[in-house]
């Protein structure tokens, strides 16, 4: 997640937009002026009412604004999404605002994909992170991560936590920890009010599921998974102050079809800085979830895809997850 952090600083983070404003208004990037001169998809791979199409829709708005176009989200689920969009004009015109699962899991879960990650997209923005918490019951005799650690192992197999599935990023972080819990497959919220009714002790979830009843003492926080403590639970610690090294989010991208004009993409990667970078818009993402610190150039984005990629081919591999 070295990109995030290279944002932290606010001054530096805006020194780099106002140097993508100078270069795009260099006569090298003339073209970028009268780009776009119609309306620009949004393909999202998943279908309407999910995270990544709440997420995109919030952004779209005051994108449109700063492009002087419409921003039109288009809901296409599953592979089909991404296919579309890998298939589509690479004229700048079209965009794939995608989850960690389609461009850097998905190849390591899928036996076949109608699409490459790294050979149909280019590089368009960061959004930002979409980090977990495990949260566990009050009847459960734990306030630390490592005190979970020990009752565990001093009980293995006894505790259980729930997740959306073995397949899904809860259900893997639950399993990378390597305590041997019960993994009971849950559906939606169901997971975080069997928690708080102690029908089961633990439950990892994003933190817009956990962060208001957390902080009503309802459910107790151990560990997010995010780089740095966060702002709606500045008590919890992060799973790496106690597990150096463990860092397990997921997060949303944006790309174009691969021979997108260099020009449309620079200006994109530009709006979405300026859009990202709005106190308001971070209030808004922070409630939804997700936390950005602004968006790299291209090139950036490109090593933290890479550096993804090889994570999760990894810990698909460890987990011994076979491919479907």
């Amino acid at each position: 997640m070295a990109m995030f952090r290279a944002f932290a600083d606010k001054t530096m983070r805006h020194a780099f937009l106002l140097l993508l404003a100078a270069l795009v208004m260099t006569p090298d990037m003339a073209s970028a002026q009268s780009w776009p001169s119609r309306p620009v998809r949004m393909l999202v791979p998943q279908a309407a009412g999910g995270m990544p199409d709440i997420v995109a829709r919030v952004i779209s708005s005051p994108l449109a604004r700063e492009l002087g176009q419409q921003v039109l989200v288009e809901n296409r689920a599953g592979d089909a999404g991404a296919q579309a969009a890998a298939r589509a004009a690479a004229d700048g015109y079209t965009y794939l605002f995608a989850p960690a699962s389609v461009l850097a899991i998905n190849p390591y879960m899928a036996k076949i994909l109608p699409y490459s990650p790294e050979d149909d997209f280019a590089s368009v923005a960061m959004v930002g992170l979409s980090p977990l918490a495990l949260i566990a019951s009050p009847e459960l005799n734990v306030n630390t991560l490592a005190q979970l650690i020990e009752l565990a192992k001093a009980n293995p197999g006894k505790l259980a936590f729930t997740s959306p599935g073995p397949r899904t990023l809860p259900g893997m972080l639950g399993e990378m920890l390597k305590i041997r819990l019960l993994h009971v497959p849950d559906k939606g919220a169901q997971g975080v009010q069997d928690t708080i009714a102690g029908r089961i002790q633990l439950s990892i979830q994003g933190i817009a599921a956990i962060a208001a009843v957390v902080q009503r003492g309802q459910l107790r926080a151990l560990a997010v998974s995010s780089p740095r403590r966060l702002p709606e639970l500045p008590d919890v610690p992060t799973f790496s102050e106690t597990l150096p090294g463990f860092e397990f989010n997921g997060w949303f991208a944006v790309v174009a079809p691969t021979g997108t004009p260099r020009a449309a993409i620079e200006r994109m990667n530009l709006e979405f800085n300026r859009v990202l970078l709005d106190g308001e818009m971070e209030q808004r993402l922070r409630a939804l979830g997700i936390y950005t610190e602004g968006t790299g150039p291209p090139e950036e984005i490109d090593a933290f895809l890479k550096s993804e990629r090889a994570f999760w081919s990894r810990v698909v591999r460890e987990l011994k997850i076979e491919p479907e």
